[in-house]
């Protein structure tokens, strides 16, 4: 070769390209089709940003020799740079063919096909690369990629480990097993290999959030802000790292937090509909409805037909009991995207609340239709199933809510297979309660079918509950938060109807399933023995933090004085009175009696209610206790608040000694209230007849 272009190429290896470009223009000057030096010259130009210079150069060197494999792999290269993949495939090609057994150009042909989503056609050159080239660590790691990307996720997985056993220090293949981990919903090793890429590369932003994100998906969401923190720590105006950790202090309900960032984010990227109805939607759990309605109103600026702000809008008038421009607001999500499965889920919500059950039933099988998996929508579709009579899918779809983490959260986690039914003998089965204390005392009425399946039976239950279910037969009752024995089935206690195939003609309905302690019986009997009057025990307030209490609760005001009449004493049951209950049981005077301070459980209330003539109350626990004592009970209730109350009944299938005085359209208790006040002065008079 010439000399001066070997000088050429000993300064371009030493990173003079300058050098190296002058040396062979002065031997092309003198010998213009000197191969050698047009292609030095080539790369000397490409490598110093002058494309025009090189492609000229190799245009002239192809005159020349139009096969010229090394030129050929310079244009390939060059064209890759350019974005000109299919171009730089058919270089490397026709390269191939002058130099079939270069590893390298195999490996390169195959990045150049990746580019190009033509991953099968890679994975070959790779494997072409490999065969020829076991130790080619390039063509091993971007085999993996391909395989990946070809969701041949076990193969991809192999293939990287297979390169970690190797080189386990190789950039960035800890970072793509994880990736490919994720994708196989393998989360605790995903995480892993994120660790040890970390170990290599910590201060690499996207890398944290990948793991930000496998911990988030294993419910880890603490450990995820922090990885979140730490991008941003290392990029400030990290947009896709600050809108992560909003999302994240936004599930882990760090509200405050979650809205500053979702403001730091929005500031930095004032274009993101989505961040501006994310923080409306953080405002609205704060509490702060107008400026969380601004932030919707702001989002649907950017975005006129974004569903999800439309669907925020109408929670927020639904908190603040805009029942109608809920209905609409949810209108005009479903309106924006028919394939909205939320939008659909949370209108059926709305027009339930408005009174519209038949319109709601619709829309939520429009709901779990669109997105059958969505556990929170089949929750709710189970509510209007059974509200409507229809047991059997009803308690099918109530299944859902065990896959809904607002729901279960307090539920002990269990490891045990869940008891489908089949006979106990010799096995131990837990049955435990879910949600409210009334819940508990409906449910239990099951217990006689599932201690004749055999087997011993542990039923966990609130504390407060605790005494007085532990007469029932053939269970042993433990309290929540003691230590359980060991058991081999699982199960809860709202499960049972499904088990036991329950529907409106053969629910058991048997009162009472549950008896009050003799004794205290005795003793609340003989105190209350002298009152010649009707003995009333009245509720007329739940739990405040029930999510429905703002339809079911009701004033003292708003009750008690339309009770208030000859031939009636009223008790008041109500364990733990609102502030402003206060000056009215006051003003009442004699006219009613606060039991509260003598009822410690539920054995003591109980024994209460045992011993008065009726029980007026809300829809609460203590209704239920009556109910299952077999004492006769008046219940307030909403239009449709609860399912198991159905539609348009003035009796309960589940509590024969039950009357329902139900709201005939929704907050509207004056009505009922007024009934309820008949009703009573009619059974006095027959009383006193």
């Amino acid at each position: 070769m010439n000399p001066i272009v070997l000088e050429a190429a000993e300064h371009f290896s030493a990173g003079r390209p300058d050098q190296a470009d002058a040396l062979c223009a002065a031997v092309l000057k003198l010998e213009p089709d000197h191969v050698p030096a047009l292609h030095l010259a080539a790369v000397a130009a490409f490598v110093t940003d002058r494309a025009a210079d090189g492609a000229a150069l190799l245009n002239r060197l192809f005159d020349i020799d139009p096969d010229h494999a090394p030129a050929l792999v310079t244009l390939g290269d060059a064209l890759a740079v350019k974005g000109e993949h299919e171009g730089a495939v058919a270089a490397f090609r026709r390269a191939l063919r002058r130099r079939p057994d270069d590893a390298g150009l195999h490996n390169k042909l195959g990045v150049a096909l990746g580019e190009l989503s033509r991953f099968d056609e890679a994975e070959a050159a790779y494997r072409r690369a490999i065969a020829l080239d076991a130790q080619l660590t390039r063509a091993c790691f971007n085999l993996a990629v391909a395989l990946a990307e070809q969701r041949r996720l076990a193969e991809a997985e192999e293939a990287y480990r297979t390169l970690i056993a190797r080189e386990p220090a190789h950039h960035g293949v800890w970072l793509n097993l994880g990736n490919v981990l994720v994708d196989q919903n393998r989360l605790a090793e995903a995480v892993a290999a994120y660790r040890r890429a970390l170990d290599a590369d910590p201060a690499n932003p996207g890398l944290l959030c990948n793991l930000g994100a496998a911990l988030y998906r294993q419910g880890l969401l603490e450990d995820a802000i922090v990885q979140y923190r730490r991008a941003i720590a290392l990029v400030p105006d990290n947009v896709a790292a600050l809108r992560l950790l909003g999302l994240v202090l936004h599930e882990a309900r760090h509200l405050h937090e979650a809205a500053a960032i979702y403001r730091q984010t929005f500031a930095l990227d004032p274009a993101d509909h989505m961040i501006a109805t994310n923080l409306g939607a953080c405002l609205s759990d704060l509490g702060a409805f107008d400026d969380a309605i601004a932030a919707c109103k702001q989002a649907l600026l950017l975005k006129s037909d974004h569903a999800p702000a439309h669907t925020n809008l109408g929670i927020i008038f639904e908190k603040q009991e805009r029942v109608d421009d809920a209905v609409a607001a949810h209108r005009c999500a479903v309106a924006a995207d028919p394939a909205y499965a939320k939008g659909h889920a949370n209108l059926a919500v709305a027009l339930r609340n408005a009174g519209e059950i038949d319109e709601a039933l619709a829309v939520s099988r429009c709901a779990v239709a669109l997105d059958p998996e969505q556990p929170l929508a089949q929750y709710n579709h189970a509510h209007f199933l059974l509200m409507n009579g229809d047991f059997a899918n009803g308690f099918e779809a109530y299944r859902w809510r065990r896959k809904c983490k607002t729901l279960s959260d307090g539920d002990p986690i269990l490891s045990e297979p869940e008891w489908q039914g089949e006979p106990l003998e010799g096995r131990t089965l837990l049955l435990f309660a879910e949600y409210g204390l009334g819940d508990a005392l409906h449910f239990v009425r099951y217990l006689p079918m599932v201690t004749a399946k055999g087997g011993k039976i542990i039923l966990q239950v609130q504390p407060a509950l605790a005494s007085l279910l532990m007469q029932l037969p053939g269970v042993t009752v433990i309290p929540r938060a003691e230590p359980l024995p060991p058991f081999d089935l699982q199960l809860p206690l709202m499960s049972l109807p499904r088990i036991f195939g329950t529907t409106l003609d053969n629910l058991p309905a048997d009162v009472p399933y549950l008896h009050p302690d003799p004794e205290k019986l005795l003793r609340w009997r003989a105190a209350l023995g002298r009152v010649t009057r009707l003995k009333v025990g009245v509720v007329w307030a739940g739990n405040p933090k029930h999510k429905g209490d703002r339809q079911r609760s009701l004033s003292a005001e708003a009750v008690l004085p339309r009770l208030v009449m000859p031939g009636v004493q009223l008790y008041s049951l109500q364990k733990e009175p609102r502030p402003e209950d206060g000056p009215v049981l006051a003003a009442l005077h004699d006219d009613i009696i606060d039991l509260a301070p003598a009822l410690g459980d539920f054995d003591d209330t109980a024994a209460a209610v045992a011993a008065l003539d009726l029980v007026i109350a809300v829809d609460t626990s203590v209704a239920h206790l009556a109910g299952a004592l077999g004492r006769p009970v008046w219940m307030l209730t909403p239009y449709a608040l609860d399912w198991r109350w159905l539609r348009d009944r003035e009796d309960s299938p589940w509590y024969p000694t039950m009357r329902l005085f139900r709201q005939r359209g929704p907050r509207e208790w004056d009505d009922p209230l007024m009934r309820l006040s008949a009703a009573l002065a009619i059974l006095v008079a027959k009383a006193e007849g």
